[in-house]
């Protein structure tokens, strides 16, 4: 109720300050891979192009992200809001905090299936994405996977937030990595997902994922690059106690298992 209530008054913002198109609702509060009280809410705020050009050509992104700080700071006077790499980033009171994304309609992707969309790109200009055709291909392999892609996914994000604040790792590339390795499939339990995906990104040392459909080139793992070491540093450590804990369990030592994985997740495992 309170992320509807928020989203209707940020689109009637927009709508009032700018050339507004819609408001998506994207990332992983839409596809079902939320943690309640972790999760960011992603909000797609699609301008007209007008909005996004100047003298028949395209603004700064970092411009329009400020203009649009620059709207939210007027509606919501006492709310902490600030730029982030890709998204103007509102933190309410109540608790949800709304990462609001400016962007603008591109074309159509390959095959005229889905829309594509030009969003800020972290350093002043601008990349293609589309939401809708990147949910379908995680859903299909989440659905050739029986629904574990989902909860992995979900185990993924519970871990990052269990390590320190100084772990960045994006829920869009976890999702995507899943999904393009394929690595939910078969009889496979959560533990020995969860680990195989550790292991994966602990083998591109946290680098970009080229994105499968060929539309938004590079998909970060680490959107601040000052965080990258840290991060792959806390992958390595967890994928290196993660597969002992395996180890432990598959010999029926439960009890060193379950300390392994206390480990992985920071105290936080039950």
């Amino acid at each position: 109720m309170r992320v509807a209530t928020h989203r209707d008054t940020i689109a009637a913002r927009l709508r009032d300050q700018f050339s507004f198109y819609k408001l998506l609702t994207i990332g992983s509060y839409d596809r079902g891979t939320d943690i309640a009280g972790e999760s960011d809410v992603d909000l797609f705020a699609v301008l007209r192009r007008d909005e996004v050009t100047w003298g028949g050509s395209l603004k700064s992104s970092t411009t329009v992200l400020d203009n649009v700080r620059r709207a939210l700071e007027g509606r919501y006077p006492g709310t902490t809001i600030y730029r982030d790499v890709h998204a103007i980033v509102v933190r309410f009171t109540s608790g949800v905090q709304v990462d609001v994304v400016p962007a603008f309609f591109e074309g159509m992707s390959p095959g005229g299936r889905s829309p594509t969309y030009g969003m800020p790109d972290g350093v002043g200009g601008w990349m293609r994405v589309s939401p809708d055709a990147h949910h379908k291909y995680i859903e299909e392999a989440d659905r050739i996977a029986g629904g574990k892609l989902r909860n992995t996914a979900r185990l993924m994000k519970y871990w990052r937030s269990r390590r320190s604040s100084g772990v960045s790792i994006s829920s869009f590339h976890i999702e995507m990595v899943l999904a393009q390795e394929g690595i939910c499939t078969g009889v496979k339990s959560y533990a020995e997902c969860f680990t195989e995906l550790l292991m994966k990104i602990a083998a591109r040392n946290c680098g970009a994922l080229r994105d499968p459909l060929g539309i938004a080139g590079n998909i970060p793992a680490v959107k601040v690059p000052s965080l990258h070491e840290r991060t792959v540093s806390s992958i390595v450590n967890s994928r290196d106690h993660a597969k002992e804990a395996l180890s432990q369990d598959g010999w029926g030592t439960t009890s060193e298992a379950r300390r392994q994985w206390n480990i992985v997740f920071n105290g936080g495992f039950s």
